[in-house]
């Protein structure tokens, strides 16, 4: 709904326009984003594929533009298994447990998907320190 000001005229909303200058990327700029695609990835379960690294967990297949960070790939790994929902879901459903506000039957469902989200997240771990590179 536009607003109106006080000569009831409608107000116009203003447009933020890019200058020239903003919109293009220098020869340099360019370069150093070509070098980056160029990142140095280690280990058995990534393979570079064009400009993107292709990391394989178990039967889970990844595939991440370069270049990449640990924390960007380690929570593509996480996410490929356990979107953000789930996860809140998971660690909610425990720590209830943890307070024995659910019955046992449940406590005992709600402490195993808690240990598999944690083994995924230990597994997702290794890995992304290994194709990084980092050392533990």
């Amino acid at each position: 709904m536009d607003q109106i000001n006080s000569n009831n005229e409608p107000v116009e909303q203003q447009v933020e326009v890019m200058t020239p200058e903003e919109s293009v990327m220098s020869p340099e700029m360019l370069a150093e984003m070509e070098a980056q695609k160029d990142q140095e990835l280690y280990g058995d379960n990534v393979k570079k594929i064009g400009g993107c690294a292709v990391v394989t967990v178990g039967d889970e297949v990844i595939s991440l533009e370069l270049p990449i960070t640990y924390p960007q790939l380690l929570s593509a790994i996480i996410k490929r298994k356990y979107d953000s929902d789930q996860a809140e879901a998971i660690t909610a459903n425990f720590l209830n447990t943890r307070l024995q506000a659910v019955p046992e039957n449940k406590a005992a469902e709600y402490v195993a998907e808690y240990e598999a989200y944690q083994e995924w997240r230990n597994t997702a771990k290794a890995v992304a320190k290994e194709v990084m590179g980092v050392e533990e």
